[in-house]
């Protein structure tokens, strides 16, 4: 078997599937909003770096920033699960197959870097530095950081269950963010000396990993097919994906929220919904993810319209993601033992949705209002965030879901 024609093959056969979905999104409308976005952003980018306080944590912003990029460092093996068995036999020629594939994994991460910072340069140049030099500079430092994190990540893969397999990520991300800091900061000695000391501990704990164990074959599997459904999951928001999967989380923590949304006992679906959405698939997450960046941006950007555009641009993408939960029971054959009409379950999921919906713009608001202490930007975007759920739910709703799934039982 030749490893570089079956990477090859792995690689091509990902990218025609890729760009099939990648093909869905854009025909959705999706790319039309990404550029309004840009536009607007590009706009009120530069509003708000003229009233960004003078002591605003520009460093420590940006160092975070830039944290939760490289720091992701996905590989990607594009390994299948009969690979731990057929493969297995053949690990020692198996080496230019995994070269490629972190070779892959880095320039698409190193890629994801570049952008994010094109995308700060304004705000480096603004308030860490105006010198085009020293930004080239730290943005090479950065992909190097960006490759040491991803190596050692990928030596770390190897270690068995056990202390050491919890500490060694603990010990990377916490010299990952420090050695960011120091080169925001622009303490260049303490730079260099943590660069060597990065190297060292690549060289002394990271590397010597690959001598003393073997490739753990399940755990890149998992990793894969997690990345792989993370895309479907993405992809799912504009198209139904057959090849989707489907995981509980227990969340015991959330179930005093299962009475609050579901409504009445006797409504199956809402019930069932809410169970969905608070344990399966990681709606719930899509929801306190979406929530909590809305929270943030309210409470760091001025009064005015880019405040007020952001809560109904959070709403609106909460609301399109959760579409996705309508058609999480399809394939359970014991739900249509239910004597439930298809229109009940529609109303069901409309309220369930409309309930998601408030709750989110009922903490954008609270947060608006500890921000501003401004009763008029509160109530506009209380309001407005009114307004666009009962459209969405009312109207939109219908659209969205008859344009991906067949609603001819449902009317309107």
């Amino acid at each position: 078997m030749d490893v570089n024609t079956l990477w090859r093959e792995r690689a091509s056969s990902f990218w025609n599937m890729a760009i099939r979905y990648l093909r869905y999104i854009g025909n959705s409308g999706f790319l039309f909003s990404v550029y309004v976005g840009i536009i607007l952003g590009s706009y009120y980018y530069g509003q708000v770096l003229k009233v960004l306080p003078e002591a605003f944590p520009a460093a420590e912003f940006v160092t975070v920033l830039v944290f939760l990029f490289v720091s992701r460092g996905k590989i990607r093996t594009f390994l299948k699960v009969p690979d731990a068995n057929f493969l297995l036999p053949i690990e020692e020629r198996f080496k230019p197959y995994l070269q490629k594939s972190l070779l892959y994994s880095f320039v698409m991460q190193a890629f994801n870097v570049l952008v994010l910072m094109l995308v700060l340069g304004p705000f480096y140049f603004n308030r860490i530095d105006s010198d085009r030099t020293v930004y080239f500079s730290s943005l090479l430092l950065i992909l190097i950081l960006t490759g040491w994190n991803m190596f050692s990540k990928w030596e770390e893969l190897r270690v068995p269950e056990g202390t050491k397999r919890k500490l060694l990520p603990v010990i990377r991300m916490v010299m990952l963010l420090l050695t960011l800091y120091a080169l925001f900061k622009e303490v260049w000695l303490v730079t260099a000396v943590l660069f060597f000391v990065l190297s060292l501990l690549y060289m002394g704990v990271y590397r010597p990993l690959s001598q003393k164990h073997t490739l753990k074959w399940e755990r890149l599997i998992e990793l894969e097919g997690n990345a792989l459904m993370l895309f479907y999951r993405v992809a799912n928001m504009f198209v139904d994906v057959p090849e989707i999967s489907r995981k509980v989380r227990k969340r015991t923590w959330a179930a005093p929220l299962l009475k609050m949304l579901s409504g009445k006992k006797e409504r199956v679906y809402g019930y069932m919904y809410t169970r969905a959405f608070i344990r399966s698939n990681d709606y719930f997450g899509i929801y306190v993810r979406l929530t909590l960046i809305g929270i943030l941006l309210i409470l760091v950007l001025p009064s005015g319209f880019l405040l007020w555009a952001v809560n109904l641009l959070m709403l609106y993408m909460t609301a399109i993601q959760l579409t996705t939960l309508w058609p999480h029971f399809d394939m359970k054959v014991w739900v249509d033992l239910y004597p439930v009409s298809k229109r009940e379950r529609y109303d069901t999921f409309q309220r369930l949705l409309f309930k998601i919906m408030l709750s989110q713009v009922s903490l954008f608001s609270i947060s608006s209002f500890l921000n501003h202490f401004s009763i008029i930007d509160t109530v506009i975007i209380l309001i407005s965030g009114l307004a666009l759920i009962f459209v969405f739910t009312r109207v939109l709703l219908f659209k969205q879901l008859n344009k991906r799934f067949i609603l001819t039982e449902v009317g309107r």
